[in-house]
């Protein structure tokens, strides 16, 4: 088959903003008519591997506009490992396609898969083209300042604590522990705590996988705070690591593992209120949005939006500059709030996680200070949050009024 064909490939967890990318892709590869034509795996590297292709050159224009603003994969994706036997399974079906150039969409573990592949077809005698492009809400790709779908997922646990907050104070209920995803890292639950504007507001304390979690330094924080307000809400990561470096809490039924043998994360909140009621004989709940986080639409930041149409026109743009065995990357933001991007080799990127950096961390119980520079960070990824009326039962001005009239 004669021509210069691209396929597509989205892997691991979906996002707000992956199909954004693919939308991207597909506009761009298009706009520059160098690609005869354009496919896209079906459920990721799987795909590749048992020949199930999707023709993306019959999307119409409207359809990549909704496309844009779709959450999930709409190609589908997986963690899927392949054998030596599935990569010669994958290389019969490029060179059968004739496809010269490829672009995977995922986080660290498809850039390390998409340089295996790469390696493999170049010592197989097939010469291809392979452009990395990152996406993630865990924010955990290393030689980059911030992976697409990070961004939403911040808003919306930053909002969501801050609703939290509102609702919790309210009745009170004494305690509320938020789990976040991150399973090696605390990017996310991190956020949480920069929709608080002062003391009073939810999180009062924030974990993270970075931190070694301290139980007793926990509940005493909790104790405190309830002494204090009557209430608390705590928000901590599902990777939660003891000093030992052990979870706090994991699954063990192998039923429950993912493709690639890894324990399913979640349920250190609910342990955790468990252990929090038992010890100090009050009423501990925990919430856990879960997937919502990565998959709510209403919550996704605009920014998020311009991060994930970017890198996709940057993976189409690199593979027409002849780059190969490369990610795009995405630089700082400068004062102007521009997106800039370079490209980082595979092997400076593949199998490493990027975590808070320790200087954003704070010390103790509480990983995240009052001030940090991660907030710098992380607001303007975010964009404005929806903000709110006080409780009137706190304002002075509404207090030991008496109506004689």
């Amino acid at each position: 088959m004669s021509g210069n064909h691209l396929m597509v490939v989205q892997g691991g967890g979906p996002t707000q903003v992956l199909n954004a990318t693919l939308a991207a892709v597909v506009d761009e590869a298009r706009r520059t008519r160098a690609f005869d034509r354009i496919m896209g795996a079906c459920s990721g590297t799987r795909g590749l591997v048992e020949g199930a292709f999707a023709d993306l050159n019959r999307l119409t224009k409207s359809e990549l506009e909704l496309l844009r603003v779709t959450p999930g994969a709409a190609l589908g994706s997986s963690r899927f490992r392949p054998s030596d036997e599935d990569m010669r399974r994958i290389l019969e079906s490029l060179r059968n396609l004739g496809v010269k150039s490829v672009l995977f969409i995922g986080g660290n573990g498809t850039m390390e898969g998409a340089g295996r592949i790469l390696r493999y077809c170049a010592e197989s005698g097939y010469e291809i083209q392979v452009i990395g492009i990152p996406k993630t809400i865990d924010n955990d790709v290393a030689r980059t300042d911030r992976c697409p779908g990070y961004a939403s997922a911040a808003r919306f646990i930053a909002q969501s604590t801050r609703d939290l907050g509102m609702d919790v104070r309210s009745l009170p209920q004494p305690v509320t522990i938020l789990e976040t995803m991150g399973r090696s890292v605390g990017w996310i639950a991190a956020a949480a705590a920069a929709g608080k504007e002062s003391d009073e507001d939810a999180p009062h304390v924030v974990c993270v996988p970075e931190v070694a979690f301290d139980f007793d330094g926990f509940v005493g924080v909790i104790d405190g705070a309830v002494a204090k307000r009557g209430w608390a809400v705590a928000v901590v990561s599902e990777g939660l690591r003891d000093q030992a470096g052990r979870p706090v809490y994991q699954k063990t039924d192998p039923v429950q593992a993912d493709p690639l043998n890894r324990p399913l994360t979640g349920g250190v909140g609910q342990y955790l209120a468990d252990e929090v009621a038992a010890r100090l004989g009050i009423r501990c709940r925990c919430e856990k949005p879960g997937l919502l986080g990565r998959a709510s639409m209403l919550h996704v930041s605009q920014r998020d939006l311009k991060d994930a149409d970017l890198v996709g026109r940057a993976g189409v743009q690199g593979l027409l500059s002849g780059r190969s065995g490369e990610m795009v990357s995405l630089l700082p933001l400068d004062k102007h709030q521009d997106a800039q991007y370079e490209f980082v080799r595979f092997e400076d990127v593949a199998g490493i996680e990027r975590a808070i950096p320790s200087a954003w961390l704070g010390s103790g119980v509480d990983a995240i200070p009052a001030r940090s520079g991660f907030f710098d960070y992380v607001r303007p990824l975010m964009g404005e949050l929806k903000c709110y009326h006080p409780p009137l039962i706190s304002d002075v001005r509404f207090r030991g009024v008496v109506d004689h009239a």
